[in-house]
């Protein structure tokens, strides 16, 4: 069965590059399941940061809503030669956004059915990546940004997001078999490992 680790922390904090030196410690046939899309100039930057620090060792796979249907996909064909040691999505909070703001709305008057049904989207793809990542005959790494430390937002869809992460964080960490929060590019231990 796979081997799940959660890897947390503020923006910039460190997190990725962490998990990516943990994915290269136990294995060398690496996926990088990659949740962002290229929007806009900033975001292209990003990603091209991104793109450089993987060496050849990395395969990016590009999903941006149901990252769960790629990794149940990988496990059957799991025993073919091309399959991955070590996946790495980065990132949870990417693909909560991408989940909520795939259908309009107004977040001014949202309709309180509108909003179950976002919980719901949500929920579900949390729920269908920790069972997906448990599928997996190797090791699972999923990056998340840890939203909870600052001041309550102003706007109904900043808290929205921030309930969201926060929800699907404690939900994958409590399937997680190691936990870590990475703070000025320190990882600090909280479960397992």
């Amino acid at each position: 069965m796979g081997h799940i680790i959660l890897v947390t922390g503020g923006a910039k904090s460190g997190k990725s590059a962490f998990a990516e030196q943990l994915a290269q410690q136990h294995g060398k046939r690496l996926g990088y399941i990659a949740t962002a899309m290229a929007g806009d100039v900033e975001m292209c930057e990003r990603i091209r940061r991104h793109q450089e620090r993987r060496d050849s060792r990395w395969h990016t796979l590009e999903e941006s809503l149901h990252p769960s249907r790629l990794i149940t996909a990988l496990n059957t064909s799991q025993k073919s030669q091309d399959s991955f040691d070590v996946l790495l999505l980065d990132c949870l909070t990417v693909l909560i956004s991408n989940i909520l703001l795939d259908q309009p709305l107004d977040w001014d008057r949202p309709a309180p059915e509108q909003i179950c049904a976002l919980e719901q989207r949500v929920r579900q793809e949390t729920e269908a990546l920790a069972i997906a990542a448990k599928n997996f005959h190797g090791r699972v790494i999923l990056v998340a940004n840890e939203v909870g430390f600052g001041i309550v937002p102003p706007s109904p869809l900043a808290r929205f997001f921030r309930d969201c992460a926060g929800e699907a964080s404690q939900h994958l960490a409590a399937q997680a078999n190691a936990v870590y929060l990475v703070v000025a590019g320190l990882p600090l231990c909280l479960k397992g490992e």
